[in-house]
């Protein structure tokens, strides 16, 4: 995940003199290869040490790691910009709506790959791979994203829960245990009620996959593999069909190792689709 994009994701966690920090890191990126942390300090208004602690935040040794890896996101970005540019999708050059959708899908796509991080993906197919049972729990947009993956590991064998419902849905987690995953997509990992049914899961020792946005949230702290999705705002938005885009692309992700590690998978993913084509 590029540095630019982390500090991003962090933001609302920030505390207010670290906010201060980031954003005008990230209003003046291309110029901040030129500032000492003295410098920075007195450009912000906060102390020398707050810069050194904020990296060590970010997760770098000091601001001159920082200041490099925020070097390297920039000519990154800058290297988008131009291919963009070539291709006729700057900003002003964009005409049509499904032209506009499919560049804020793309970047969406390209961060959501940032945030999650390859282990973390591998460590989510491997609790699924053990699993016994897999329960999803989602609410509102995240169901639809819910029903579809549960129709996938159903097909590859897979005894999975997909239910709308939170009454079924923390029903159906009481009779689950070691050895069992429940799978809980929520885009702000704040739900009361999905807390609830990850508590319960934990109580119970199931393990527990998140697919939350970035920022901490008591669904993620719950998690045994915290996975991430994003939601995208700018002055062209659309909140849900691009969190949903999102969600979709992690789960597939996960679908796709699955079958791929798995012969027996793939021989089930093709009878299936025999099938279907024979309906």
């Amino acid at each position: 995940m590029s540095c630019l994009g982390k500090m991003q994701a962090v933001r609302e966690d920030l505390s207010a003199n670290e906010k201060m920090i980031a954003d005008f890191i990230l209003e003046n990126s291309a110029l901040i290869r030129d500032y000492s942390s003295q410098n920075l300090a007195a450009a912000v208004g906060v102390s020398q040490s707050s810069i050194i602690k904020f990296s060590q935040k970010l997760n770098y040794r000091g601001f001159t790691d920082l200041k490099l890896a925020i070097h390297e996101s920039v000519v990154k970005n800058d290297k988008s910009a131009e291919f963009e540019e070539k291709n006729g999708f700057a900003k002003g050059k964009m005409e049509s709506v499904p032209e506009q959708l499919h560049n804020v899908k793309s970047e969406a796509l390209l961060t959501t790959m940032e945030l999650n991080a390859e282990q973390s993906i591998l460590s989510g197919v491997e609790l699924l791979e053990k699993s016994k049972r897999i329960q999803i729990v989602a609410l509102g947009a995240g169901s639809l994203v819910a029903r579809n993956f549960a129709s996938m590991l159903i097909q590859i064998g897979k005894s999975v829960i997909a239910e709308v419902d939170t009454y079924i849905q923390l029903s159906s987690v009481m009779t689950l245990g070691k050895g069992d995953v429940v799978f809980v997509i929520s885009f702000s990992g704040q739900s009361t009620k999905m807390v609830q049914i990850a508590r319960q899961a934990k109580k119970a020792g199931v393990s527990i996959i998140s697919l939350t946005n970035y920022n901490a949230n008591p669904i993620r702290s719950l998690a045994d593999v915290s996975l991430f999705s994003v939601n995208r705002k700018g002055d062209f938005e659309f909140p849900q069909i691009i969190s949903t885009a999102s969600q979709q692309h992690v789960v597939d992700v996960l679908f796709s190792c699955l079958v791929k590690r798995d012969s027996k998978a793939r021989e089930l993913l093709s009878l299936s689709q025999l099938v279907v084509d024979g309906l």
